[in-house]
């Protein structure tokens, strides 16, 4: 069963046993004080392992006075010119402790050399990329499910998939090969703020190594910049060569990485930040 998302006064928080933790996913200016100690008792209920909280950083100070630690940073991410920064507590010494770090590092630093190395993200002939509709839902459901064992939001669930297109929350698209989907990626919308998060990403094994996630990358930063999205960025998993390439090679930044933040794939996983100005179009 997916964490839940819901509402603490008017900000929004997704939390529950699968991630065992709480995400402040968005923070409104009402709740910026009275928030915290309503997540530290539901953490303490429900024997939470961690808080994960993006907030601007004018409150950062307030989150450090209490414990929390600066994991990562989107500059200038708030239309105020404000940062996202994503602040963490940490109930458990175990979720705490990150006995991948080496491979992490191996892996960030193998990304970061290979920086503007990659192609341009254009796709082969042989596909297409387009936008994702209702009626394509199973299909995409499919293609997760022989991707991913596990995934923090639930994108299994055709109700979720279709409520998030219907409203606007996300933007889905797709590289085809003839009619057959065999890549998905999506753009989750932060209206309010012109900011996008690039997420999602699957492609069938037996199409790999085709530069799909980087053509579809592409197309998503060209259709955000034409909505006025200022900013992107992708929650990655630390220890993907794959991904972390495909987001360096794009001129993405490494802002921080969230340890053992993220059930995915199976498991509890630490993930990096990579964030982006997209140009005016």
């Amino acid at each position: 069963m997916p964490d839940v998302i819901e509402k603490i006064g008017k900000s929004i928080i997704q939390h529950g046993p699968y991630n065992r933790r709480i995400y402040l996913m968005k923070l409104h200016k009402q709740d910026s004080h009275r928030i915290m100690p309503e997540m530290e008792s539901l953490a303490h209920a429900n024997n939470y392992e961690k808080i994960l909280a993006k907030i601007p950083s004018g409150h950062e100070a307030y989150y450090k006075d209490h414990g929390y630690i600066r994991e990562a940073v989107i500059p200038e991410y708030f239309n105020n010119g404000e940062h996202a920064v994503f602040m963490a507590k940490y109930f458990s010494s175990s979720r705490k402790q990150v006995n991948n770090q080496e491979q992490i590092r191996e892996v960030l630093s193998l990304a970061l050399r290979r920086k503007h190395a990659r192609g341009t993200g254009n796709c082969e002939s042989s596909f297409s990329t387009q936008i994702c509709r209702l009626g394509d839902i199973n299909e995409m459901i499919r293609i997760f499910r022989a991707v991913f064992e596990t995934y923090p939001f639930p994108i299994f669930d055709a109700d979720f998939l279709s409520g998030a297109m219907q409203k606007r929350q996300a933007r889905y698209y797709c590289a085809r090969k003839g009619t057959r989907i065999v890549a998905i990626a999506a753009s989750e919308i932060d209206w309010a703020n012109q900011s996008v998060e690039m997420t999602d990403f699957a492609t069938l094994p037996e199409f790999r190594g085709q530069g799909l996630a980087g053509c579809l990358l592409k197309d998503m930063e060209r259709s955000m910049a034409k909505e006025g999205m200022r900013t992107a960025f992708s929650i990655a998993r630390a220890i993907s060569p794959a991904m972390s390439l495909v987001f360096a090679a794009n001129g993405y930044s490494f802002g921080g990485t969230l340890d053992n933040n993220t059930n995915i794939a199976g498991h509890i996983q630490s993930m990096n930040i990579w964030h982006k100005r997209l140009q005016p179009v």
